[in-house]
């Protein structure tokens, strides 16, 4: 399974009283109802069914590592990708330094 580096930022250093969208693409193999009902019961909230297999959640920082073990999920990404910032980075971007100019001559 591919868990994207914010999403193993989060589950790795979980911010207490915070909480994420992910953004979780189920294996062809696997019924996405019954990985529906799996992550519900990690502590995940399912807010939609999306295109491609996918599905989005919200959880708790803390139960972030609890959803990446669920069987049947082949990808984990935070919602973050859903949008395209300036720069097209996605998740990728750090939101302190988003928008800021970064060019040698300031």
């Amino acid at each position: 399974m591919y868990v994207s580096p914010a999403v193993r930022t989060i589950r790795d250093d979980p911010v207490e009283g915070e909480s994420v969208v992910l953004l979780l693409e189920v294996a062809d193999d696997a019924a996405i109802d019954d990985v529906a009902a799996a992550v519900a019961d990690a502590g995940a909230t399912v807010e939609d069914e999306l295109e491609f297999r996918t599905l989005k959640v919200s959880v708790a920082h803390e139960r972030v590592g609890a959803v990446c073990e669920v069987d049947g999920i082949d990808h984990v990404e935070t919602g973050n990708t859903l949008g395209i910032d300036p720069d097209g980075a996605g998740e990728d971007v750090r939101p302190e330094s988003a928008g800021e100019d970064v060019r040698p001559d300031g």
